[in-house]
């Protein structure tokens, strides 16, 4: 049988053409056939080429060959990935309780799983899900499209056991104790005018300046850590500060929280949530930190506080680690204890905004019938002519505020500088509606149903909550992840008749984000049967 043999030398390797035979005493032997010199004598180009010409030797012209075909591509890092964070908090095996528990003949886990691997991607409505199920590689059978919608339903239906259960797994995953709590709500549009009475969906004061659009109110808890720790959905019509009350009865009653600083903004402070923190409230046991109002204040607070004299410089460290001045004064007010600072950047800023809306003001005097119901927004009143003209009164008062900005609290046991940090930090529920919003698109929304409005909540929540915790895991932004799971590909292909998977080339980024949760890469290659042990085929 003859071979290619190579011979290791000094002077390089040597390659030649040998055969083995048996000798008239039957012992195997090895004779050279021919000599090809020195491999380095070759160029990679001519060796190949002599390689090509060997195969077709021993099966014909390429063109007689069996070719290899890619049958389709797929994605698997999506499903890969969410499935594994789904195992590790626990909710696959709740979406198997609930759907046993209601005898379902879908799996509520496979169309959980599908849409959640949408909104990672490329967010799509529930019959973009539905039509672009096969894109990803291991969901199992398809699953039918009103399968989608109702299993929206279940989620609604269990939504406060699916919020319990994804804060009890945080608390575990996390190994921390709460202390601080972040409040804030926000609005999401739907793309129509249509209200029902007694609906969720109304008109109402949008955030987004959608007007005359319905929407809903939306309102989240995070800690200092953006980990999410629960959600509530009212009305659109709602004003935002009365939902306050419903959420401090949630830490109380469904997640048994006691003693935490609650950090809201100003649209929190009225007199009924202030009183919730009372001994007789039922928050007697919590703290808060609140944007304050220090426009509303009476003089003696006010003429204190924007007093620079009364004010304390203190060196701190600002978001990039760097030392920044910070200017502080506190003052008691009505039962709790007013912060404010001063920084001249603020000044400028708020300088600038009014002197902006002076000269938009003087341009709408020369055209009063553009006035009309934005008189007080630009510092314009009627005179006793029945005219308008600039309010200068209200322009003096105005700047006296420029730079100042006040916060309230009845902690105890903080200094000003921490109860300020912690204020400070409210802006991470802020990234969290960004993260709603752009991120996981979940506005505009084209359900009508208050059921189905609340499935898409809490479906969005779910991806929220696994992108946090993979966050905090990998520590790669959100448009970094979607990234490098979408890169994570996996060709069908069929060689002589034979099914084979090939996974795509990987990074490694994508490497440590699979190992950040204690995921193996997939082989290279598999074959059809082999492909179902590494993704989540079995549901």
């Amino acid at each position: 049988m003859a071979f290619l043999r190579k011979e290791i030398k000094k002077s390089g390797t040597y390659l030649s053409i040998c055969e083995s035979y048996r000798d008239e005493n039957g012992r195997v032997q090895r004779r050279v056939l021919r000599h090809l010199g020195n491999a380095s004598d070759y160029s990679g180009e001519e060796l190949e080429r002599i390689g090509r010409q060997l195969i077709e030797l021993a099966k014909g012209p390429a063109s007689e060959q069996e070719s290899i075909a890619e049958l389709s591509r797929h994605n698997y890092g999506f499903p890969l990935v969410l499935h594994r964070l789904l195992r590790m908090y626990d909710l696959d095996a709740l979406m198997r309780r609930l759907g046993n528990k209601h005898r379902l003949g879908f799996s509520l886990l496979q169309n959980l799983l599908l849409m959640l691997c949408d909104r990672f991607n490329d967010p799509v409505s529930k019959l973009g899900s539905f039509n672009l199920q096969n894109e990803y590689a291991g969901l199992g059978a398809a699953t039918e499209l009103q399968y989608l919608y109702r299993t929206l339903d279940y989620l609604a239906a269990h939504n406060d056991i699916i919020q319990t259960h994804i804060y009890n797994k945080n608390r575990s995953l996390f190994n921390y104790e709460l202390d601080v709590v972040f409040y804030d709500v926000t609005t999401f549009y739907f793309d129509s005018e249509v209200q029902q009475a007694g609906a969720l969906r109304q008109l109402g004061f949008g955030k987004d300046g959608k007007i005359g659009q319905t929407q809903i109110l939306f309102s989240l808890l995070i800690d200092k850590n953006k980990v999410p720790i629960g959600f509530q959905v009212f009305k659109g019509s709602q004003y935002e500060g009365h939902t306050f009350k419903d959420a401090i009865e949630k830490l109380k009653t469904k997640y048994n929280i006691k003693r935490i600083i609650v950090v809201a903004d100003s649209g929190m402070l009225n007199a009924d949530n202030i009183k919730l923190f009372d001994k007789s409230g039922t928050a007697a046991d919590m703290e808060y930190i609140v944007g304050d109002r220090l426009k509303s204040m009476n003089e003696a607070a006010v003429a204190h506080l924007t007093d620079l004299g009364n004010y304390t410089t203190v060196t701190v460290k600002d978001r990039e680690g760097k030392d920044a001045p910070l200017r502080y004064c506190t003052y008691p007010y009505n039962g709790r204890t007013v912060i404010c600072t001063w920084s001249e950047k603020r000044a400028k800023k708020d300088r600038a905004e009014r002197e902006e809306k002076i000269a938009r003001a003087e341009k709408m005097l020369k055209q009063p019938s553009t006035i009309e119901k934005k008189a007080q927004r630009y510092f314009l009143k009627n005179t006793a002519t029945g005219s308008y003209g600039l309010d200068k009164e209200k322009i003096l008062r105005q700047a006296k505020f420029d730079g100042f900005k006040a916060i309230a609290t009845n902690a105890a046991g903080i200094t000003p500088q921490q109860a300020l940090e912690k204020y400070k930090d409210l802006y991470k529920i802020e990234q969290s509606f960004r993260s709603f919003k752009s991120y996981f698109e979940t506005r505009p929304m084209f359900h009508w149903t208050d059921t189905r409005i609340e499935g898409h909540i809490v479906l969005c929540y779910i991806a929220f909550c696994l992108l946090a915790f993979l966050q905090n895991k990998c520590g790669h932004t959100e448009q970094a992840i979607r990234r490098l799971l979408s890169k994570m590909q996996v060709s069908k292909i069929v060689q002589n008749g034979e099914i084979l998977w090939l996974r795509s080339a990987t990074s490694p980024e994508a490497e440590n984000l699979l190992k950040s949760i204690k995921l193996k890469q997939l082989p290279d290659a598999m074959s059809d049967a082999t492909i179902l042990n590494y993704l989540p085929a079995k549901l």
